[in-house]
């Protein structure tokens, strides 16, 4: 059992996270209420229980200004998001992972090219 507010895998008796210590499940009631509808809220917009996925999205995105120093922990944190996501539906986070993967892909070619022309550069002179 995941725990629905920092994702974290519990055992399947446990009446609360071993992590958060949020509320696993009453100990009259082992279901949950019937208003507390998953993916509702912020949680869509913010992937909070992919860390990995929200987090390659900030580095791609500064990467941009950065280049290669965010670039490549954006590609590498982008593609365990990824599939992090995969294996945890209820983690959510594709989108941000993709993007991750995408701008520190480019920021990371376009670095390396970089580095690449001024090292010819200089060894032409």
């Amino acid at each position: 059992m995941y725990c629905p507010r920092c994702g974290s895998q519990n055992a399947a008796g446990n009446l609360r996270c071993w992590s958060c210590g949020f509320e696993l499940q009453s100990p009259t009631a082992a279901a949950p209420p019937a208003t507390s509808a998953p993916g509702s809220g912020i949680e869509v917009l913010i992937p909070y229980k992919n860390t990995m996925a929200l987090t390659a999205y900030y580095l791609g995105i500064f990467s941009i200004v950065c280049g290669l120093v965010l670039g490549l922990p954006a590609l590498v944190l982008g593609i365990l998001g990824l599939k992090h996501a995969g294996q945890h539906p209820e983690a959510r986070g594709k989108v941000h992972a993709w993007i991750g993967i995408i701008l520190g892909s480019f920021t990371t070619l376009v670095s390396l090219a970089v580095i690449v022309f001024i090292a010819l550069a200089a060894t032409q002179h």
